[in-house]
C-alpha cells in the first residue's frame, strides 16, 4: 500500500570516488560501501530509522546471511535490514529497492522469504518513494496494512542496552552474560569478562572523548553494536562488541572489542576492525594468560605476540617501531611478552583504565598495519 506522503525526509548521502565508482559510508557499518541506488534508498530509511525514529545502530542489522536449501542456484539470503527488538529477535524486515523499481508481488515475495527466515511478524517494502507495510495473521497469510506498530509514532524503540548485573547477584552476573553469549564461562573468565564489559561496554558510555595515550588517539566511543567476524578455522562469532574510533599516526580505525568463547575452547579478548575491504579480528588474545592480583583486585593483561603466519619476533619489532617497545616484558617462562597494562576487576573501585583501554586499540591498529604491510 503506497504512502503519498512519503514520510522518509530527503537525505543525501556524502560519497566519495575510489577507482572510477561512487562510494558512501554506511551509516551502521561504519565503512564505505559503493553508493548503488539500492543502497542510497537503504542509507536514506537508515537516517530516518536512526535520526528521527530513535533506533541505535546496535539494532539494526543489515546482509545478514541466512542458508537457503531450497534453491541450487544460491546457498544464502541477506535482507537489505533487520529491526531488533531488546530480546534481538527480529521485529521487521526492510527490503529496499531501487527509486524507479515499482512495488510488486514479486518484491513483497522476496521479503516474505526473509521474514520466514527469521521469524519476522513485519514487512516493510520501500523504493524511498513508495512503501508498502504487512503483517503476518495467525493463519500464516501476510496481509497489506497502511502502517505498522513499530514505526507507529507512539513506539518507542529499544535501547539495546543490557542492563550491567549487580556483581555480587550471581543470577543477575548469568542473566547478563547469558544475553552476550557467554553463559558456559568457568570462574576465572566469567571475572575477566565482566571486568572488561565494565571498562568498555560500561565507563566507555560516560567518558568524554577524544583521549589520547602514548601516541593513539581514541576519537570517539559509538556504543554498542552486533557484529560478525570471521576466525582462521572457518568460524564466525555474533555478539555484542564495543566500537571506538581511534588513530595513530594518520590511520584512522574503526575497531570493536568483545570477550568471547571460542568454540574449540578457551575464552579470548578480541579487538575487530572494520575495514571497506575486509572485516577480521586484529587480535584474539587467551585470557588463561591474564594474571589475577587478589591484593590490587586487578587483571594484569598480557599477549605472547602470537599472529597468523607471523612470527612472535616480527610482532615484537613492530611494537619497538610503533615506540612502545617499554610494553615488552619478561614473562615467567622466560619469553618476551607484551604487556597491555591492568584491568581493576568489576565493581573495584580504581580510576578508569582508560591507559589499558588506549594500549589495547593501539596494539590492534599495529597488528592491523603489519598485516597490511606483509600482504602488500
Amino acid at each position: 500500500m503506497s504512502d503519498p506522503s512519503n514520510f522518509l525526509p530527503p537525505y543525501d548521502s556524502p560519497q566519495t570516488q575510489h577507482a572510477g565508482r561512487n562510494k558512501l559510508n554506511c551509516l551502521v557499518r561504519h565503512k564505505e560501501v559503493p553508493a548503488t541506488p539500492e543502497e542510497l534508498v537503504r542509507q536514506r530509511v537508515l537516517h530516518w530509522l536512526i535520526h528521527t525514529k530513535g533506533w541505535v545502530p546496535g539494532k539494526l542489522r543489515l546482509e545478514y546471511a541466512y542458508p537457503w536449501e531450497s534453491d541450487p542456484a544460491r546457498s544464502h539470503i541477506r535482507p537489505d535490514i533487520e529491526l531488533l527488538d531488546d530480546e534481538d529477535n527480529v521485529l521487521v524486515v526492510v527490503e529496499c529497492k531501487h527509486e524507479d523499481v515499482p512495488l510488486s508481488k514479486a518484491v513483497d515475495a522476496q521479503a516474505m522469504e526473509y521474514a520466514l527466515k527469521s521469524s519476522a511478524p513485519y514487512i516493510w517494502v520501500t523504493n524511498g518513494r513508495q512503501h508498502r507495510f504487512l503483517v503476518l495473521e495467525a493463519g500464516g497469510a501476510w496481509k497489506p496494512v497502511s502502517s505498522i506498530e513499530p514505526l507507529g509514532e507512539t513506539y518507542e524503540p529499544p535501547t539495546g542496552e543490557v542492563p550491567f548485573p549487580l556483581v555480587s547477584d550471581e543470577s543477575d552476573v548469568r542473566r547478563y552474560l547469558d544475553e552476550h553469549g557467554l553463559g558456559e564461562l568457568d570462574d576465572h573468565d566469567k571475572r575477566f569478562a565482566l571486568a572488561l564489559h565494565q571498562t568498555v561496554f560500561e565507563a566507555a558510555a560516560g567518558k568524554k572523548f577524544p583521549y589520547s595515550y602514548g601516541g593513539v588517539h581514541i576519537l570517539e566511543y559509538l556504543g554498542v553494536a552486533f557484529h560478525e567476524f570471521s576466525n582462521r578455522s572457518g568460524g564466525s562469532y555474533y555478539t555484542r562488541y564495543a566500537d571506538f574510533i581511534a588513530a595513530t599516526r594518520g590511520r584512522v580505525e574503526v575497531l570493536s572489542v568483545a570477550v568471547n568463547s571460542w568454540y574449540a575452547g578457551g575464552t579470548r579478548l578480541c579487538v575487530g576492525v572494520t575495514k571497506p575491504e575486509r572485516v577480521h579480528h586484529a587480535l584474539q588474545l587467551d585470557v588463561a594468560n591474564c594474571e589475577w592480583d587478589e591484593k590490587e583486585s586487578v587483571w594484569s593483561v598480557y599477549h605472547d605476540g602470537r599472529m597468523s603466519q607471523v612470527s612472535n619476533n616480527v610482532v615484537l619489532d613492530a611494537v619497538r617501531e610503533a615506540n612502545c617497545g617499554h610494553w615488552i616484558d619478561w614473562y615467567d617462562d622466560g619469553k618476551e611478552w607484551i604487556y597491555l597494562g591492568d584491568l581493576p576487576a568489576a565493581g573495584a573501585k580504581r580510576p578508569k583504565p582508560w591507559k589499558f583501554l588506549a594500549r589495547l586499540l593501539h596494539y590492534a591498529i599495529i597488528r592491523t598495519n603489519l598485516r597490511e604491510a606483509r600482504a602488500g
